[in-house]
């Protein structure tokens, strides 16, 4: 390997150390402890910016005939999400809908789109996917054959809602890198805008499904993971909140291993790290999913960062509303307890 003096390594290891927040290292009360969350949830909306995003007084418009299931509907809607920006999103309702029913909002990560967490085609008919063949194993589907009213948004820059210079392009490409760069100059990001679709499914599912926040959770894998957990921080409304695949460190993932442009928010370091954010969601119910072999999130800081939030919800007095589901698997969704925690 080559030397200089001029290259930039060792300036790009020590910037961390001399960038990063801790703004749980002096917490040792459960005021204390709150009294950060509260401080970083403030701080996160200021940080996304995504108060520019909202029209508020979302309309849903029916996209196509529904889909019939044994155990629910699924039908696809659209709405505006705000001037010249329109969101598809999928609502699936169960067949036998209990009165106090679990609304989901489900969050797709990396792939072709929220039809992976579907189970439908490109054309928006049925589809049998092998789990082995999927990482995200149709959660969607899953959580509303378990009785969950579940809204499933495309997320901004994936599937149908890439550019559209990139809609001939192969299914897994997607338009982060473009979207990502070019909204930097407006302050914004593309976790900006995925984290507004998300708290506005949010207000879909209560106002139009009649969802308590009592009952409103949120789950997301990879890139959704990261939406979910940033929604779920901005967020109270969310009861539940479920991460998979993302709980790890900047230092040993995001800024470690290559990741697409849409994992880099600028002055997010400022804030703290991902299991600061995390731990803000305290006292409220959160699940985290990391697996063993994940290479893209290595099991290694999963595990630091379980401990540094396990530690600030002992401190909340709330040990009992985390749960760290470690399992033997890639980087994917594992299920196994998340299902069953946001439809009980």
């Amino acid at each position: 390997m080559k030397n200089s003096p001029y290259s930039p390594d060792t300036f790009m290891a020590g910037i961390y150390e001399k960038m990063r927040a801790e703004p749980y290292a002096d917490a040792k009360t459960a005021q204390e402890v709150l009294a950060v969350g509260k401080n970083i949830r403030e701080k996160t909306k200021e940080l996304f910016g995504i108060q520019k995003l909202f029209c508020g007084n979302y309309r849903l418009e029916k996209v196509g005939k529904a889909l019939e299931y044994p155990e629910y509907t699924l039908q696809k809607y659209s709405f505006e999400l705000c001037e010249n920006l329109k969101t598809a999103v999928f609502i699936l309702t169960p067949k036998e809908m209990k009165k106090s029913a679990s609304g989901v909002v489900a969050l797709c990560g990396h792939g072709y789109g929220v039809r992976q967490i579907l189970n439908i085609s490109k054309s928006g008919k049925k589809k049998h996917i092998r789990y082995f063949d999927n990482y995200q194993k149709c959660f969607a589907a899953e959580l509303a054959k378990r009785g969950c009213v579940v809204a499933a948004p495309e997320l901004f820059g994936f599937g149908e809602a890439r550019l559209k210079k990139d809609l001939t392009k192969p299914f897994y490409i997607s338009s982060c890198d473009e979207l990502s760069h070019h909204l930097l100059p407006y302050g914004l990001t593309t976790a900006s805008v995925r984290i507004a679709q998300a708290i506005a499914c949010a207000d879909i599912l209560i106002s139009e499904k009649k969802i308590s926040p009592e009952n409103l959770g949120i789950m997301g894998i990879s890139g959704g993971g990261l939406t979910a957990l940033y929604a779920s921080v901005i967020d109270e409304r969310f009861s539940k909140t479920v991460v998979s695949g993302y709980v790890n460190s900047f230092k040993d993932s995001i800024l470690s291993l290559w990741h697409c442009p849409d994992n880099y928010i600028p002055n997010i370091l400022s804030i703290g790290e991902i299991s600061d954010f995390a731990s803000g969601i305290a006292p409220r119910k959160l699940l985290i999913e990391s697996g063993t072999r994940d290479k893209l999130f290595p099991i290694h800081a999963s595990r630091e960062a379980h401990e540094k939030i396990r530690r600030v919800y002992s401190l909340a007095g709330t040990e009992d509303n985390l749960i760290i589901d470690v399992f033997n698997g890639r980087h994917s969704v594992s299920g196994r307890k998340s299902f069953d925690f946001l439809s009980e």
